[in-house]
């Protein structure tokens, strides 16, 4: 975010401005600002109130004057109970926040993002899908979009890609949408009831399924749904990476 000047550590062979630098009279954009480290965070917090950088390496302070804008799909007022974001940071970045409902909490856009991905597609891989057939619109309606529109788009690259016919059709499908009916007992039946407060309880249900389960229910808060499966963040985000579990604002 910052840069560094030349020989600030091996590999610095030249100076490197940082993004703060480069925005300089426009706008940046910074992503899961929640799992910014302490330290960045303290020059976070004094670039925006004192509106200067350092480089890494050099004692000099450059003035800065960018818009910042920031996402994250974390619940910073829990990880400052944890003392894991800083307070003074969150009330300077919360100056105007705008909550954006996850895919699966608003339906009526799916066939559009559906449509639009599908074009996109089309020009890379060049193609002429023409779009869903009706089993798999019903598919893309009733599933959970544990990833949203990044998932959305995955799945259309995928099914473009391997359609052999004008309509993107099940079988082209992974086996995500073949969880919807596991889903739809396990709620019946009392899903936290058979394990989801307990990982090592889960049995019928794959570890897999349960941590993506527990991360819906939490509204992809990491920290929630590490207390729903009882075990810590470093575990969870670990079994994250290990199953490749993506998670999107």
């Amino acid at each position: 975010m910052f840069g560094h000047i030349k020989g600030a550590f091996t590999g610095a062979i030249n100076d490197k401005k940082g993004f703060f630098e480069l925005a300089k009279g426009g706008t940046l954009f910074l992503d899961e600002v929640g799992n910014l480290p302490y330290e960045n965070q303290v020059k976070l917090l004094r670039a925006l109130q004192e509106r200067v950088i350092s480089k890494v390496g050099d004692s000099k302070t450059i003035k800065v004057d960018v818009r910042l804008i920031s996402a994250t799909n974390e619940d910073l007022l829990t990880l400052i109970e944890n003392n894991e974001f800083r307070e003074d940071l969150y009330h300077r970045l919360n100056g105007f926040k705008i909550q954006l409902p996850a895919l699966r909490q608003r339906p009526e856009d799916i066939m559009e993002f559906a449509t639009f991905f599908i074009q996109k597609a089309n020009k890379a891989f060049n193609k002429e899908i023409k779009g869903l057939d009706e089993p798999v619109k019903e598919l893309f309606l009733k599933y959970n979009w544990y990833g949203n529109i990044r998932e959305l788009q995955n799945i259309i690259n995928r099914a473009v890609l391997l359609s052999k016919s004008d309509f993107i059709k099940s079988e082209t499908l992974p086996d995500e949408f073949k969880l919807n009916s596991l889903q739809a007992n396990t709620e019946q039946t009392g899903f936290k009831k058979m394990g989801l407060s307990e990982l090592k309880q889960a049995t019928k249900i794959t570890e897999k399924e349960v941590i993506i389960k527990a991360l819906s229910e939490s509204n992809n808060n990491k920290s929630k749904a590490a207390k729903i499966l009882n075990i810590d963040r470093k575990t969870l985000y670990n079994k994250i990476k290990l199953y490749n579990i993506e998670i999107l604002k």
